[in-house]
């Protein structure tokens, strides 16, 4: 049987094999639930083997061992911190919220609007203080394993705007554009240097994204994202592929993207994530691009998984494995982790209809 690194090289090539590759992932919540539905204990990774899911080895650079702790406690000297909450190693707060694992984010410079007082600010996500070396020892030992490797290669706004706030970040985009390219290129930086390690260490695929559709519509124009962002992800794409030319270059943005889906080919995206259907018609998405990107995600975590009956989780994965899966250019999965409210039964229709479609 092929292994699971020949068939995500043919995912990447659309190209049919013997079967496909599908995944899921969830909250802690659901997956307490399931665990204990299936008697699996606490061993997710053992569980999702035993279904039959495509488990590769994720990784990044770990902080190098003498990277001194960043102190952020100044940018929160008005806010109340609640017990067991800490600063995040970015420098952002995350309060709790109402309602299962969602958050108030609080951004560390939100009030401070001088570009000169907004550089002093201790980014985490340097070169500087990341192990590269580390990193490719960790890819060489794990492909060695016989392991599917893939490198977390980093965010560009969704990694500015936490820190700058989300209203402040837009309008620098707009207005003071020179402070929002200060901090996309310090993330431009750190994830170019991820990509080309990645790649020189033989990693079979790079993952990025950004979170730039909202139910809708993109959450910036079009226009703005092909001027400030898009022209930064072809450098993390021509980057790895400078050094491996087939090595699987794979995004995830939530919501709807459609409008910039042509731009992401064009760039050279190998894998789209998530599509979610209630958010685009991810049908009329694959029956113009089939030929030319491949797709992972496809089934509705807003509507089949959490409020559908077994039967339909069971008829959504039979036709995204009959029509995406087609031509091979797909990783079947639900398109996001698997909210608390999941019934258990749909997630056992889901590795059931999976084994039995894409095998």
């Amino acid at each position: 049987m092929e292994t699971d690194r020949e068939i995500l090289s043919a995912v990447k090539k659309r190209e049919r094999r013997g079967r496909l590759l599908y995944r899921a992932g969830f909250t802690q919540a659901c997956w307490d639930k399931v665990a204990a539905a299936y008697g699996v204990a606490d061993d997710l990774y053992a569980f999702g083997k035993e279904a039959g899911f495509f488990m590769p080895v994720n990784l990044n650079p770990p902080l190098k061992k003498d990277a001194p702790v960043l102190d952020f406690s100044r940018y929160f000297r008005d806010v109340q911190i609640p017990d067991g909450v800490q600063i995040s190693d970015a420098g952002e707060l995350d309060l709790p919220g109402s309602i299962y694992h969602y958050t108030h984010k609080i951004s560390p410079l939100r009030d401070i609007y001088d570009p000169d007082e907004l550089k002093k600010f201790p980014l985490h996500r340097t070169k500087e203080r990341h192990d590269f070396h580390a990193l490719k020892e960790n890819i060489r030992t794990a492909r060695e394993g016989g392991e599917t490797v893939t490198v977390w290669c980093g965010r560009l706004f969704e990694a500015a705007w936490p820190l700058r706030g989300y209203e402040n970040m837009l309008a620098d985009m707009l207005a003071e554009p020179q402070i929002a390219e200060y901090f996309l290129d310090a993330e431009l930086d750190f994830n170019i240097a991820t990509a080309t390690a990645a790649a020189e260490a033989g990693a079979d695929m790079i993952c990025v994204g950004d979170d730039i559709g909202n139910q809708n519509c993109l959450t910036v124009s079009a226009e703005l994202w092909r001027r400030m962002l898009k022209p930064r992800w072809a450098k993390i794409f021509a980057a790895a592929r400078a050094v491996k030319p087939d090595i699987v270059v794979w995004f995830h943005s939530c919501g709807c993207i459609r409008e910039i889906i042509p731009d992401l080919i064009e760039i050279g995206l190998d894998i789209l994530n998530p599509i979610q259907p209630e958010c685009m018609d991810i049908w009329e998405i694959h029956r113009q691009f089939k030929d030319v990107l491949s797709f992972d995600g496809g089934l509705g975590t807003q509507k089949v998984m959490p409020f559908g009956t077994p039967k339909d989780v069971e008829a959504a994965v039979k036709k995204l494995a009959e029509t995406f899966g087609a031509n091979g250019g797909l990783i079947l999965a639900p398109s996001h982790v698997l909210e608390p409210e999941v019934p258990v039964d749909n997630v056992k229709a889901f590795i059931d209809a999976a084994q039995k479609y894409c095998r």
